[in-house]
């Protein structure tokens, strides 16, 4: 379990840039997808990997600050152009 922990962190931090390159709708999903993934994975590792005794929740407090600073980042980065 702790390797494809880290595998899947790995990979979804490598897909991070990506919502910098579509538009700021796009880019707001991509960024929730991965950071979620992310708070997911953290909270696996919070739990000793067990996720037999327990599935791993994203609180709704939590789910709002992955919101608001989805937003923030987003709305303080250039714009993309998909044109290009």
């Amino acid at each position: 379990m702790r390797d494809s922990i880290g595998v899947a962190r790995d990979l979804f931090l490598k897909g991070l840039p990506l919502a910098g390159q579509v538009d700021r709708r796009l880019s707001i999903d991509l960024e929730l997808f991965s950071r979620g993934g992310l708070k997911i994975l953290e909270k696996i590792e919070q739990q000793d990997y067990n996720v037999l005794s327990s599935r791993p929740k994203i609180s709704k407090v939590e789910r709002v600050g992955l919101l608001l600073g989805a937003l923030t980042r987003r709305a303080l980065s250039p714009a993309a152009n998909p044109a290009a």
